[in-house]
């Protein structure tokens, strides 16, 4: 009853978000900004390109306003779709959504039936990977490779989820709920500072977070760490996908991760350790991550 509440908390004045997200600043941003919604949730996204749909899953704090080289990157020869989870950035969980692990995996599966289709290739970041392995398990249609990007398995996860909650208090309903959205900014250029491998792009996450924050941006990581990324038994099955995994070395929040335990999440997994970024690879080296997706996928 009490995780119950503390996600109510992260639901609060979902109609005003909404209104905002969909007639404010975050609707005009960048040109080609959209909007999925359903009776549990508005998701707010971005599509462009042409061929077989790759989807992102934006690794808050991070939003849809940091991936314009990346969309650059990979455009021409691929469509493109990047999208907010309800509840960070400014797509907003409605009353009946829930940020239970296999019930937020079916909100996102939905989108992914509107929005990209069948066969689409799924590349989530950190806890969002979770989402797309137990899509690829459970909604095969959606998804026919999978890339998982500073993934590892579940058993390490949870490790890395203790380390980044030395204290417990995120983790501790109601209270998680009420103090994270007071610490977020100040924590946010921390943790980019810890875990962006290249120095150079510090100031660019930091700067688009921060006005992102101004405008109304969420990020619940209190209901993610303790309904979504909740206890210690593996919650999905292994996906028979072609599954790459991909790890940038210079991330400091996983210093102490096994980095070959990303090959317990599926089948046919491959690990590929890229040494000159950190936990955005995607993001910090969109030209060295279309090589290697072009290459992988035979596109």
């Amino acid at each position: 009853m009490l995780r119950s509440f503390g996600e109510h908390l992260d639901k609060r004045r979902w109609r005003e978000r909404i209104e905002t997200a969909r007639f404010g600043a975050p609707a005009h941003t960048v040109t080609d900004i959209k909007f999925y919604e359903d009776d549990r949730c508005l998701i707010r996204y971005r599509k462009r390109g042409q061929g077989k749909a790759i989807v992102f899953m934006c690794d808050a704090p991070a939003t849809l306003e940091l991936y314009d080289p990346l969309f650059d990157a990979l455009d021409d020869q691929l469509t493109v779709i990047a999208f907010e989870v309800p509840g960070n950035g400014f797509s907003v969980p409605k009353p009946d959504y829930s940020f239970k692990f296999n019930l937020t995996n079916d909100a996102i599966a939905r989108f992914l039936g509107s929005v990209a289709g069948e066969g689409a290739i799924l590349a989530f970041s950190c806890g969002g990977a979770y989402a797309a392995i137990d899509i690829a398990a459970r909604y095969p249609q959606y998804c026919d490779r999978l890339v998982v990007i500073q993934a590892p398995s579940w058993e390490e996860e949870m490790k890395w989820k203790v380390r980044r909650d030395p204290s417990g208090v995120i983790s501790l309903p109601i209270i998680g709920q009420l103090l994270f959205p007071r610490m977020m900014v100040s924590r946010a250029p921390q943790w980019y500072d810890l875990c962006v491998g290249d120095r150079n792009q510090i100031d660019r996450f930091c700067s688009c977070t921060s006005a992102a924050f101004d405008h109304g941006s969420r990020f619940s990581l209190a209901s993610m760490f303790q309904s979504y990324l909740a206890g210690d038994m593996v919650p999905f099955g292994q996906p028979e996908q072609p599954t790459l995994a991909l790890w940038g070395a210079l991330d400091g929040s996983h210093g102490e991760t096994d980095k070959f335990s990303s090959q317990k999440l599926a089948k046919n997994t491959t690990v590929k350790i890229l040494q000159n970024v950190g936990h955005f690879p995607e993001l910090e080296n969109p030209g060295q991550f279309r090589q290697l997706i072009m290459s992988w996928s035979g596109n």
